[in-house]
């Protein structure tokens, strides 16, 4: 047999990288240009183009160590380009920081009116769909390739942006192709620069004597290298993040306004006056280093101070707990820096964030609006809550769930938030807890909506399926919910449950998975689904089957559909209605379904 030997793979030096950076600038402006917002302005995009290219490249120590395995030059910088365009494009921080042109503007070159549609067309895209769309159309990658950036630079949702991306109008995106790097020039309004002069005249004359007085002084001590650009930004950013200026909501807020969400927590501990400590909590997360993150929540600094939501003494250790409306971020002495989404969060999602983790358990810091706390165990549904005792909103240490034991919090909110609002949260990681949900079979006559599951039935449920959740550990998962889409009559006497399991992340994406639930028998899983709008309001259709013996002894291939099904096909043999038993001897089914709107529906895939 013949062996073939593969060439090794050479690795790219930093020399490499310079001079595909040079031989390829103008492609990588223009891949910047399209991914920034032209909310901007074509001056301050054009100049945001070129900075975010120039800084492509960190300091050649750093550039040294990130080279490790790369073999395409071009390739690491056109995926710097695509992560740092992104966020830029994402920050509310101003550019002040881009390259100057004074008493000029700049413009691109090209055909005025393709130019504008494309501007028109891009504008409504978020900025990995810009990126999709400029890898593809632009750089001449295929969709693969444009996907594989984007999950190499963190991007969770990249078939979502491929799928935005792929609804740009084909007329706005058919223009010629610019170039960022030919720009003309007008100038500036010269009335308004020559009233100006003056003040930049005596601006000017100030700052050189400042820069004389410290060079004065410099001199006295040892010389230290310029910083760079982005050490300069990053102090311009350590500026705004200062123990002075974080935010602080009102003790009564939550009590009179229609935002219950973190946005009305009041700040509570014992340390609220310690700078030093909210110093180095602001530190760890301007800087960056040693920041975890939970299922891939972006960790840049705060364009604007966040909101103080706790500091004190937990557990020995000092814990700042702050929110900037789109992360939490929780600081522990000594151990660092946590962040994790929690943008659209409300009364429930909002209600709990866990302050403290060892391995006794977590503790959790309920919201001012939460008027009692009580401890159940979701796989016990018989068992009443008990009492959780808390202190200034902390409650005791709960062990971690498992599947013979599962803690769950069960929280009510005060009455002038919604009069008696009872409703379930459970530990799967991170720093928020998740939202418990039930919708009862459609013989109930319920609204097809999620409630809140406390009810006995809903109870049940989760006490059936709740260790299915313990594969979502620190996934992000925001809610789950169980829907009893259908109720079956069992061959020999008693009904049996179709339930999907729907899992929701912060992100948006999801996991579907189908179970029998069956009188006196363990549930029977029946099919998964991730990625995926099963189950969800979004897409209320759902096939499954699954094998079943009966007391007797006697095998069943069992199938059932939610309630648009009115026909289900099994191994060859059409059923009439939205449930089927048919004797069988193991679980092979070939199955499919009628809607009464006309279309086809099939299982999860198992």
């Amino acid at each position: 047999m013949d062996i073939q030997v593969l060439p090794d793979r050479k690795t790219v030096s930093p020399a490499d990288v310079e001079a595909a950076l040079l031989d390829g600038y103008p492609g990588f402006v223009r891949l910047a240009y399209l991914i920034l917002p032209s909310s901007l302005g074509r001056h301050r995009r054009i100049l945001a183009a070129h900075g975010v290219v120039q800084r492509a490249l960190p300091d050649r120590r750093r550039l040294e160590r990130q080279l490790a395995g790369e073999s395409d030059a071009t390739g690491f910088l056109r995926r710097r380009v695509v992560q740092h365009a992104i966020k830029r494009a994402e920050s509310r921080t101003p550019l002040r920081w881009l390259p100057q042109v004074w008493g000029l503007r700049l413009f691109p070159r090209s055909g005025a009116a393709d130019d504008l549609s494309l501007d028109r067309a891009l504008i409504s895209l978020t900025p990995e769909a810009r990126a999709v769309w400029a890898l593809v159309c632009a750089e001449q990658l295929s969709v693969d390739e444009a996907e594989l950036y984007l999950r190499t630079i963190g991007i969770q949702h990249a078939q979502a942006a491929i799928n935005e991306a792929a609804l740009l109008d084909e007329d706005a995106s058919s223009g010629t192709m610019f170039d960022p790097c030919a720009v003309r020039l007008a100038p500036t309004d010269l009335i308004r620069r020559k009233a100006r002069g003056r003040a930049v005249a005596i601006a000017v004359t100030a700052v050189l004597a400042a820069a004389i007085l410290i060079s004065l002084l410099a001199t006295a001590g040892e010389s230290q290298p310029t910083a760079g650009p982005q050490a300069q930004y990053q102090l311009v950013l350590a500026s705004k993040l200062t123990a002075e200026a974080l935010q602080r909501t009102e003790a009564d807020r939550w009590q009179d306004t229609a935002r219950v969400d973190f946005t009305a927590w009041a700040p509570r501990g014992n340390r609220l006056a310690d700078k030093a400590l909210l110093t180095s909590a602001l530190n760890a997360w301007s800087t960056g280093a040693g920041v975890i993150a939970v299922a891939g929540t972006p960790t840049a600094a705060p364009s604007l101070a966040p909101q103080l939501l706790y500091s004190g003494d937990v557990d020995g250790k000092a814990v700042v707990l702050l929110y900037d409306g789109q992360r939490l971020a929780r600081y522990t002495a000594g151990a660092g820096l946590v962040v994790a989404r929690a943008d659209d969060s409300d009364v429930t999602t909002a209600a709990a964030v866990v302050i403290s983790e060892s391995a006794k358990g977590v503790r959790f810091l309920t919201a001012p609006w939460i008027a009692t706390a009580t401890l159940r165990d979701l796989v016990k549904p018989n068992t009443p809550s008990a009492g959780l005792p808390s202190t200034d909103g902390i409650t005791t240490e709960i062990a971690r769930p498992t599947c013979s034991s599962w803690p769950t919090l069960q929280l009510r909110s005060a009455s002038t938030v919604a009069e008696k609002h009872t409703f379930l949260l459970t530990y799967l990681g991170g720093l928020s807890p998740v939202h418990l949900t039930y919708m009862p079979p459609p013989s109930s006559g319920a609204a097809r909506s999620p409630r809140e599951a406390t009810s006995s039935t809903a109870l049940l449920s989760w006490a059936q399926t709740a260790c299915s959740l313990l594969t979502l550990q620190s996934q992000g998962v925001r809610s789950a919910n169980n829907w009893i889409f259908a109720e079956q009559p069992l061959p020999g006497g008693g009904v049996g449950s179709w339930v999907c399991t729907r899992s929701d992340t912060w992100e948006g994406s999801g996991w579907a998975s189908t179970r029998l639930l069956a009188p006196g028998a363990s549930p029977l899983p029946a099919g998964t689904a991730v990625n995926t709008a099963a189950c969800s309001r979004f897409d209320q259709n759902v096939l499954a089957s699954a094998y079943w013996k009966a007391p007797t002894g006697t095998g069943y291939l069992l199938a059932a559909g939610s309630r648009r099904v009115d026909r289900i096909s099994l191994n060859g043999h059409a059923y009439k209605g939205n449930f089927v038993a048919q004797p069988a001897s193991s679980s092979r089914a070939r199955l499919t379904a009628h809607l009464s709107t006309g279309a086809t529906l099939t299982p999860l895939n198992k």
